[in-house]
């Protein structure tokens, strides 16, 4: 088994509870993982035989246009569509980051992650 990563994929978008988040947004990172069989890629050196990087990118990149209160959702929403895209077994991990939350204490981050598998146990 092999992974493809893409990690700190940021976003400025307006996620959250808080009504002043809807108007004035906030910093967000993606971090998705794909844990899958490399056979089809290694053998035929084609890019529609592998997990494209920039497809995971580009899916994080529509799911974050779509406003949500909790990054619970907007993490599940990634991790629906990339599951939707890929085509054989694989374990999949998103993470969505919400950077400078704002609440009174100082932290750096809060962070929800989902976990998907398609198979891969089976």
């Amino acid at each position: 088994m092999a992974r493809v990563s893409v990690e700190g994929l940021k976003f400025f978008a307006f996620h959250g509870c808080h009504p002043l988040e809807s108007k004035t947004g906030g910093e967000f990172e993606v971090d998705i993982h794909v844990e899958t069989n490399f056979d089809d890629e290694l053998l035929s050196d084609r890019i529609d035989d592998a997990i494209d990087y920039v497809m995971l990118m580009d899916v994080a990149s529509e799911q974050m246009k779509v406003r949500c209160n909790l990054i619970e959702k907007v993490a599940y929403n990634i991790a629906r569509e990339v599951q939707g895209r890929i085509q054989r077994p694989h374990k999949l991990t998103v993470t969505v980051h919400k950077l400078n939350a704002p609440v009174v204490y100082d932290l750096k981050q809060v962070s929800v992650s989902i976990d998907m598998d398609s198979g891969m146990n089976k």
